[in-house]
């Protein structure tokens, strides 16, 4: 089977069954996908063609982005595996791939103390930021911000 043919079939399934946000974000990975190995046998594709092909059009992005763009092209070959073809192997499932593709680690928020927050709701002059804060205390909400 072409990958032009595989993209199709799953672009069919995910316009069935997808919200129109993920539509959009598969359709434009499989149609760059299918630009450069459209004509190519499904089971000639490499991880070496895949690297590139990632590579390329994640060059210059956030981690993120890298990473939303390797999992939608694994995804697609998950696809073609566990709807067309059982004995497809992924070219994107390797050690490596997941390492290169790999998303930035969370960011540690540090959590504040409730007096420190009490005072904090106390000080503030807006008033619907006060009654936010003071919904948020009396709802048991731990009070939290980012470390800089």
């Amino acid at each position: 089977m072409q990958v032009s043919e595989a993209a199709k079939v799953c672009l069919e399934y995910h316009r069935g069954n997808s919200k129109k946000n993920t539509i959009k974000a598969y359709e434009m990975i499989l149609t760059k996908f299918c630009r450069q190995f459209g004509d190519r046998n499904l089971y000639d594709i490499t991880t070496d063609d895949a690297m590139i092909f990632l590579n390329q059009i994640t060059e210059g992005r956030k981690k993120m982005t890298r990473k939303i763009r390797y999992t939608r092209l694994k995804a697609f070959f998950n696809f073609v595996k566990n709807n067309l073809d059982q004995n497809f192997r992924n070219p994107c499932e390797t050690p490596m791939m997941k390492k290169m593709f790999r998303a930035k680690s969370q960011t540690r928020w540090d959590i504040v103390e409730k007096e420190t927050m009490d005072e904090i709701i106390f000080r503030t002059t807006n008033v619907r930021d006060r009654l936010i804060m003071e919904l948020m205390a009396r709802g048991g909400n731990k009070y939290s911000f980012h470390k800089r």
